[in-house]
């Protein structure tokens, strides 16, 4: 044991920072355990954010994406492409697929099946995937939408194995999900049940605790995948009649949640263990004349403490994210439901001057993507 201790401690304190620096913001989260000394570096050296996360990014329409401070309302919004890589371009064909520990993962609507990249904006690199099996690539998508490959994609990170995978969900007859590991070579097939073909849809996809889900074209029916096991299952569905181009997945305090839409509200449920729990009713219409009707931001609604709405003001044009706080004394509570009125205006975070139409939670990370490009690279060569 103390042998051990004092090959620890040998090691130079920069070199072990330089080490720590590159593991994901999760594994640094559980190293802090081993010693005070790694406790310490970690949370002065490293930047980890021990906090729930504090910043998102928002989707705007068109080339702008910004991040933004939730706990600094007025603070200046941040280009998330902050130099001159592919991913940074004015690019109307790149859009989000999702985000794990400050890796961003893209996809390239313009490319038959979709192109998918995954980068990390901090250090500008970017790891570019092997295309879907030629044979196995989607033959079609609706015809009335237009470049929508990147709803058919999902992206999580399993936290006991620290492993990302990149997982596409049916879009065509044959019920097959492909998975892509980082650092492997190829995409793999993984068989799923009858009828889980993936509804086209903004928030159709989304990566909870170690598990992706996505809306199927069945009125009320979710499928999950498993990315520690790999296994396709689904889920309990919801008991409320809905069509699907009314209602989306999201994520409500780490768990699945859904957020169901009519003309003046949104009802949010909440799934706990195998059931499902109503849990907000949020009013859509606004008190002041010169405000439009707010909308609801997918699939993150509520990041740390705080429900995320966004407004536009007629007058101006602009677009307000609000961020309303989840406190006991906020909270109208009726049968356990939490309602937020039109009462409830919430704090004005940041102005966009385009609509922003998802948002996704975002830590700053050095992780590098270059230790997955080995074996991408030996294939290239071998093929």
């Amino acid at each position: 044991m103390d042998k051990t201790n004092n090959s620890s401690r040998d090691l130079s304190t920069d070199t072990l920072v330089e080490i720590l620096v590159r593991l994901p913001p999760n594994s640094r989260r559980r190293l802090r355990l081993v010693c005070r000394r790694w406790r310490k570096l970690i949370d002065q050296r490293t930047g980890t954010d021990m906090q729930i996360r504090t910043k998102i990014i928002a989707v705007a329409k068109g080339p702008t994406t910004s991040v933004v401070d939730l706990l600094k309302p007025g603070s200046p919004r941040l280009p998330l492409w902050r130099t001159n890589s592919y991913t940074a371009q004015d690019n109307s064909t790149m859009s989000i697929v999702g985000t794990c520990n400050g890796l961003v993962c893209l996809c390239d609507d313009l490319i038959h099946g979709g192109a998918i990249i995954v980068a990390n904006p901090s250090t500008d690199e970017t790891l570019y995937l092997p295309p879907l099996p030629t044979s196995r690539a989607p033959v079609d998508l609706d015809s009335n939408r237009k470049r929508s490959w990147h709803q058919t994609y999902g992206f999580g990170y399993h936290h006991g194995t620290g492993r990302y995978k990149v997982v596409h969900a049916p879009c065509q007859p044959r019920d097959i999900v492909h998975v892509f590991t980082l650092g492997e070579a190829s995409w793999r097939e993984v068989h799923a049940e009858t009828n889980a073909r993936c509804s086209l849809g903004c928030s159709s996809i989304i990566n909870v605790d170690d598990m992706i889900y996505w809306l199927t074209e069945e009125a009320g029916k979710i499928m999950s995948f498993d990315l520690k096991h790999e296994r396709v299952t689904h889920t309990n569905p919801l008991a409320v009649p809905a069509m699907s181009s009314t209602y989306h997945l999201a994520k409500l305090h780490g768990r699945l949640g859904i957020a169901i839409s009519d003309d003046d509200y949104v009802s949010l449920w909440v799934l706990e263990g195998e059931r499902w729990s109503h849990r907000y009713i949020l009013e859509l219409r606004q008190q002041e004349k010169w405000m439009m009707k707010r909308e609801l931001l997918v699939p993150h609604l509520v990041p740390g403490d705080y429900f995320l709405t966004l407004t536009r003001e007629s007058w101006s044009g602009f677009f307000v994210l609000y961020r309303h706080m989840m406190s006991e004394t906020s909270r109208l509570q009726q049968d356990g439901v939490v309602q937020i009125g039109h009462r409830d205006q919430g704090e004005e975070v940041a102005c966009f001057p385009r609509c922003i139409y998802q948002i996704f939670s975002y830590v700053e990370t050095n992780e590098p993507l270059n230790v997955y490009k080995t074996v991408l690279d030996h294939n290239k060569r071998w093929s």
